[in-house]
């Protein structure tokens, strides 16, 4: 096996120093090598601090093919952005990044008093990111790469507490080796950062759900606040989640005096960042068109929304779920289309093919799915990565395209992976 993997690693470090040379100025290859040699600091402390005491059995040589792939996933982005649309979300926060980091640089910190949550606020983390390392698109691709490893790593080290008795292998692939979670979130922009949150979540919520560590709420609380800065209603959402899924084993809770008291504590922190993270959510949501919180005003909001994402060459009729008949759809339009026969270019056939592993992984692990369930009620983390990935996939069916189905709804896969894996 490792003789195996020291050959994977060796083809794709050739793979990677082609693909830096031929997609690389000449002029940006010191800057680029500046982040690589960041990033492998970064990368010993996440396999040495964070990975290797959860799991020993995840071997060096595992880990540095687990990144490689990762940073040639960032490699590709690149190329996607750079030379086959030229256009994309990444160009904007570079440009402006740099803008941003000339203000940094003179301690001219007011400008953060007109930023708002989302596109400006991803605008302002590239320019803190620049204030402290060379100007670089290609290494600010590698760097949120690298952030987005960071999270699958914090997941893997969850579910590793959470379920120590249960084989990784298929959890590791998922989180480590799947397409989606390699490729989609490796680029400069939300999606890496969100997954990077989303990390600190599923980590916090185990320390203090399986471990009872009040310090699992602070690491909840800075994944709430990452992921807050950038995509608030999605913060809201998992606040939601915590709700439901904290009740139950709260009255449970009851029986045994120091557990009640944790989670009494926990529940007093955890209302408090609630009520900020919703009513942010809240206005976040008000200012992209939500006119009121009531049925009627997110009724229109939904179909606003699928309005407005259903166009480009990648596009298709978004189902209804606001009933019972299309809530129980929603499963199937988000999680396995395109279907093959829909895919009408290379990227939607990956994509596709993708959600038909997805399929066979769903039958193949329904007996664990269901076995997890049986504990919904006794589980608050099975029971937050039920609730967040059932908003998530109704909140997903509002995107009319299969390009920005397949990259958002790889934020909610952590979650719905510990259900499987």
């Amino acid at each position: 096996m490792e003789r195996h993997l020291s050959s994977l690693n060796l083809l794709s470090l050739i793979f990677f120093i082609m693909a830096f040379a031929w997609l690389v100025p000449p002029a940006e290859w010191i800057p680029a090598l500046a982040y690589m040699a960041f990033l492998i600091l970064i990368g010993k402390f996440l396999y040495e601090q964070v990975l290797k005491p959860h799991d020993s059995t995840f071997s060096p040589a595992l880990f540095f093919l687990a990144f490689m792939v990762k940073m040639l996933g960032g490699v590709s982005r690149y190329w996607m952005v750079l030379d086959l649309y030229g256009r994309g979300d990444a160009l904007r926060y570079h440009w402006e990044g740099q803008e941003f980091a000339i203000s940094f640089a003179k301690f001219d910190f007011s400008i953060f008093g007109a930023i708002q949550t989302g596109t400006a606020s991803m605008s302002a983390v590239t320019g803190l990111l620049y204030t402290f390392l060379p100007v670089s698109l290609f290494g600010s691709f590698l760097f949120f790469a690298a952030l987005a490893f960071a999270g699958s790593i914090l997941c893997y080290c969850g579910f590793r507490v959470a379920f120590p008795q249960t084989n990784p292998s298929l959890y590791r692939v998922l989180m480590f080796f799947l397409p989606s979670v390699f490729f989609w979130p490796s680029s400069l922009g939300k999606d890496a950062w969100i997954f990077f949150g989303s990390g600190f979540v599923a980590y916090g919520l185990v320390k203090f759900t399986r471990l009872n560590q009040i310090s699992g709420l602070v690491t909840m609380g800075i994944g709430l606040g990452l992921i807050g800065l950038i995509r608030p209603h999605i913060s809201a959402f998992m606040m939601l989640s915590l709700a439901v899924a904290y009740l139950p084993f709260l009255f449970r809770s009851a029986r045994n005096p120091q557990h009640l008291l944790s989670w009494l504590v926990g529940g007093s922190i955890a209302v408090v960042m609630g009520i900020y993270v919703l009513q942010s959510g809240s206005d976040f949501l008000q200012a992209r068109g939500l006119e009121e919180i009531s049925e009627a005003g997110i009724e229109q909001y939904y179909y606003q929304r699928q309005l407005s994402t259903y166009g480009g060459g990648s596009r298709f009729a978004p189902g209804v779920v606001l009933g019972l008949a299309g809530i129980v759809g929603a499963p199937v339009i988000v999680l396995l289309r395109p279907f093959p026969w829909e895919a009408h270019n290379p990227q939607a056939m990956i994509t596709a093919l993708e959600s038909m592993f997805w399929l066979g992984i769903f039958f193949y692990r329904g007996k664990v799915f269901l076995q997890r369930m049986r504990t919904i009620a006794v589980d608050p983390l099975v029971a937050f990565s039920f609730v967040y990935s059932f908003i998530m996939i109704v909140s997903l069916t509002t995107i009319g395209n299969y390009g920005l189905l397949a990259r958002q709804r790889v934020s909610l896969l952590p979650f719905m992976w510990m259900l499987f894996g």
